[in-house]
């Protein structure tokens, strides 16, 4: 509705000319990404919820048989550890859990944390697949977190560390100083004087 006292005619056309104005701002404006894929022409563009290169290469950690559900014999087991304990993480791993300007992230529900490894022979493609026995689907739920945090998803350990180790960083001088300054003050006491 028009403010002042004029007629409809002249309301309506000044608030078409405003949203036109809108309008035309706001076509201006592109989505980073696709400008992106334009500006980048043979260079590796992202294909999953993040990072560049193939989404389930070779060597990638998370696939496999053994890899689909917690082990329940001791061969599964072998197989499981012999395979994941000795894969060494990934450069891409790396670099994904450090973090960089300008890192892409999922739109998740709870968290915005996607997967830069993803396919067919991942076990969380599709539906999970359950343990048969009970004694596993009783600690199914810390299975799947050490093999997210240390097997599938390793750069989200690579993240929790960076935070951890940043806020140690941060947390050190501020002790530091508490410190310090609470020995002043002691000091200043002793001295005979009032606080």
């Amino acid at each position: 509705a028009c403010l002042f006292k004029q007629s409809s005619s002249q309301c309506n056309h000044r608030s078409a000319k405003m949203l036109t104005r809108s309008v035309q701002r706001f076509a201006g404006l592109r989505r980073s990404e696709l400008c992106r894929a334009e500006v980048v022409q043979g260079l590796p563009v992202k294909k999953q919820a993040f990072g560049y290169g193939p989404v389930a290469p070779a060597g990638a950690p998370g696939f496999g048989e053994e890899q689909l559900a917690p082990p329940e014999t001791v061969q599964s087991t072998v197989k499981y550890i012999s395979k994941n304990m000795t894969n060494l993480p990934k450069y891409k791993e790396i670099i994904e859990g450090i973090g960089y300007p300008g890192q892409r992230h999922s739109a998740g529900g709870l968290c915005t944390i996607g997967r830069i490894y993803y396919g067919p022979g991942r076990y969380d493609y599709g539906r999970p697949k359950r343990p048969q026995s009970w004694f596993a689907n009783f600690f199914y739920p810390f299975w799947e977190f050490g093999h997210l945090m240390f097997v599938a998803d390793r750069w989200v350990a690579w993240r929790m560390l960076r935070h951890i180790l940043g806020v140690f960083i941060c947390y050190i001088p501020f002790n530091l100083q508490m410190n310090w300054n609470k020995q002043m003050i002691e000091d200043y006491k002793k001295g005979g004087h009032e606080w």
